[in-house]
């Protein structure tokens, strides 16, 4: 059986709300909740059988985020003594995060959150509704 602290780490990687209520709204629907029920759902329904690699997902999933919380200070230098560092690695940690966070959302046949935050500066396919302005 999930545990309620692994379901608050298969939201924040999935990047659903940890909250009860959300006040956002758009259009008049609540932004960022409609659709958690989805991830909820999805975990209460997991087979036992693949619970070990929903605990997999999870753990590498942690282990991603503590190494890009490790490696924020070499996101400010280019160059370190004689040491290089890669520009574009903090970009890569976050590309292979986002991969495992589709594999844990595979596992469990949801998607993860399309208002999550955390991507919002790289996402170039924009949003929201078509609207024509007149003046």
């Amino acid at each position: 059986m999930i545990t309620e602290e692994e379901k608050v780490r298969c939201r924040h990687h999935t990047g659903y709300l940890g909250v009860a209520e959300q006040s956002t709204f758009s259009l008049g629907v609540p932004a960022g909740v409609q659709t958690q029920f989805v991830v909820e759902g999805a975990m209460k329904r997991l087979l036992p059988q693949s619970e070990p690699e929903f605990r997999r997902h999870l753990q590498i999933l942690d282990d991603h985020e503590r190494q890009i919380l490790e490696n924020m200070p070499n996101v400010a230098a280019s160059e370190v003594g004689s040491i290089k560092v890669n520009p574009k690695a903090f970009r890569e940690f976050v590309r292979q995060y986002r991969y495992w966070v589709g594999s844990l959302c595979n596992l469990l046949g949801c998607v993860a959150n399309p208002y999550d935050q955390r991507y919002m500066q790289w996402n170039s396919a924009g949003g929201g509704v078509n609207v024509s302005v007149t003046g």
